[in-house]
């Protein structure tokens, strides 16, 4: 049996329907995690082995485990779990075993911005320009050495923390108050173009499958994280997620971001987050050779074959993820958006969990206590 462990500190959402995909997918599935986390909230897992919330011990813990019992795979949850490690692993054999990138020689790019944006300058990689700030007297050296409009992003975050956009040098001034000093604040030429979505797997550094998309809706500005996503296939971007697997040797699941420059015609890099993400399980809907069938092919060894064409089953396939689109539709009074779910509009009602029962009472119990309660409070308050 092909074992997987899936390792869980920061109890994130995105984490909850993985199992299933694993488990359908002819995996036995370990998952390793505090009593809280969202991977408890399926069915589909075989063992739970109980983890500490006290990070040094979680880790000493997880580094025991994985020498005693011998896994396939062994899955992070989060950007906050490999930055840990990252931090934490001295031996090289059992950093290329647990972590999702195996050529060691890169792991400066893991969870940082700017190790990030070396990464893709070093090795050829069409990114755009960039500069590590960390004092105000940086602002300078940025008007010369960038070009107009630039974004910033903090050396260590996710879902679009504290980003903004400068749209020219006198408002970057303005705004250096809103950025944090000695913390190497990565500024970046922002590309004012296509955005290009990527759902990838990657096993050994060779790529298993990929789906492209657009976003449709954010949770709250474009640098948060999508509800809603419209799926088409993008065959040019191929050869960039081969070399970009090779070089890094990707192994797992990653969430991919490319620009198309409009005045170069080129796919600039922006990020890869080498983790699962909320959207994998829904390629049940959108291709034939889904990620459920790129499991397949690691468990079974054919995924040494390379990447198969996805057949996608028609040209645009529009995606929502339940949890994450209602209370982005409640929050924003989106009518048109909660009508959507509540009519079945496009046939919605096929991204509820509803396969898992225990999964489903978690959601609407998180639901119920972030939305009606929490509005419930506030109003009691004004009373």
């Amino acid at each position: 049996m092909f074992k997987v462990l899936f390792a869980c500190y920061a109890n994130w959402d995105t984490t909850a329907e993985i199992p299933y995909l694993l488990k359908k997918s002819g995996c036995n599935v370990d998952i390793y995690c505090s009593n809280k986390s969202w991977l408890l909230s399926n069915s589909f897992h075989d063992i739970w082995i109980p983890s500490s919330p006290q990070k040094e011990k979680y880790l000493e813990e997880l580094i025991i485990l994985l020498k005693k019992e011998q896994y396939d795979w062994i899955i992070l949850e989060s950007d906050v779990l490999i930055n840990y490690l990252n931090a934490f692993l001295e031996d090289e054999d059992i950093f290329k075993k647990i972590m999702p990138i195996s050529n060691i020689e890169h792991r400066y790019m893991l969870s940082s911005k700017n190790g990030f944006s070396k990464f893709c300058i070093e090795n050829g990689i069409d990114t755009p320009s960039y500069y590590t700030y960390n004092k105000k007297e940086d602002a300078e050296e940025i008007k010369n050495k960038l070009k107009f409009p630039v974004v910033n992003k903090l050396e260590f975050s996710w879902g679009g923390t504290d980003m903004f956009i400068s749209w020219n040098y006198e408002e970057f001034i303005a705004n250096l108050d809103k950025l944090p000093t000695d913390q190497n604040v990565l500024i970046q030429e922002y590309i004012s173009g296509e955005e290009l979505r990527i759902d990838a797997l990657y096993y050994k550094g060779i790529l298993v499958s990929y789906l492209s998309a657009n976003a449709l809706d954010y949770s709250k500005s474009k640098f948060s994280y999508n509800t809603r996503r419209n799926y088409y296939e993008n065959k040019l971007i191929l050869p960039q997620l081969i070399e970009l697997g090779s070089k890094l040797g990707l192994n797992g699941f990653a969430n991919i971001t490319y620009m198309l420059d409009p005045k170069t015609g080129k796919y600039n890099l922006i990020e890869v987050d080498p983790r699962p993400n909320s959207w994998i399980v829904y390629s049940r809907f959108i291709a034939k050779n889904n990620f459920f069938e790129g499991v397949k092919r690691i468990v079974s060894g054919e995924y040494i074959n390379g990447f198969q064409k996805m057949s996608i089953f028609r040209p645009d396939i529009e995606i929502g993820l339940f949890y994450k689109d209602i209370r982005r539709a409640i929050w924003k009074k989106d009518k048109k958006g909660i009508l959507r779910w509540v009519l079945n509009s496009k046939g919605y009602w096929r991204f509820l969990p509803l396969y898992d029962l225990k999964l489903t009472k978690r959601v609407i119990a998180e639901i119920w206590e972030e939305v009606v309660v929490f509005k419930w409070k506030r109003m009691s308050r004004r009373i």
